[in-house]
């Protein structure tokens, strides 16, 4: 038996896929720079249901396919340090995601969705997460800014949590 809210993810996922198949197969043309890897490193403000809100650190890189379409890896560490020295937790993220860049100019949208694993040093059980995230690069010569909203779903063993990941940094 599906609850309404799985039942309302699953429509919204067939949508993503189905939009990320449609920028996958209809590609705008690449330049070589296009199709380089880039590596990027930025800043984490995380909240989780279980564990609070943090500060933390990521870092990714993302290998063009074509010029609308990249698959990325990335890295995050947060610090739940709010609470003083003697009581912080920390939490792990890796996650593989795809990212899809819209039609833009010089300040390129993009989505991204994909799968990873929250690790908790607190009580908090932690596992693996589905996200779909929205941001946005700004160009800026060879490098670029980029700000981005990357909400996910934690599935934990008898209950399923909420982390808001708000990020920003600077791309290679």
């Amino acid at each position: 038996m599906t609850t309404p809210f799985l039942g309302a993810l699953d429509r919204f996922a067939v949508c993503l896929l189905a939009l990320l198949l449609l920028f996958a197969l209809f590609p705008r043309k690449a330049t070589a720079q296009d199709l380089n890897p880039r590596y990027g490193i930025g800043f984490t403000f995380l909240a989780s249901e279980t564990d609070g809100a943090g500060l933390g650190l990521r870092g990714r890189i993302a290998v063009p396919v074509n010029s609308n379409l990249s698959l990325a890896g990335d890295l995050g560490v947060t610090g739940y340090i709010f609470k003083g020295r003697s009581d912080a937790e920390y939490a792990f993220d890796p996650q593989f995601s795809f990212i899809v860049t819209l039609p833009g100019d010089e300040r390129a949208p993009y989505v991204l969705a994909g799968v990873g694993a929250y690790i908790s040093t607190s009580e908090a059980e932690g596992g693996p997460f589905v996200h779909f995230g929205v941001g946005r690069a700004q160009l800026l010569g060879e490098t670029s800014i980029f700000y981005e909203v990357n909400p996910a779903i934690v599935i934990e063993k008898e209950e399923v949590d909420f982390n808001l990941s708000l990020r920003f940094g600077i791309i290679f």
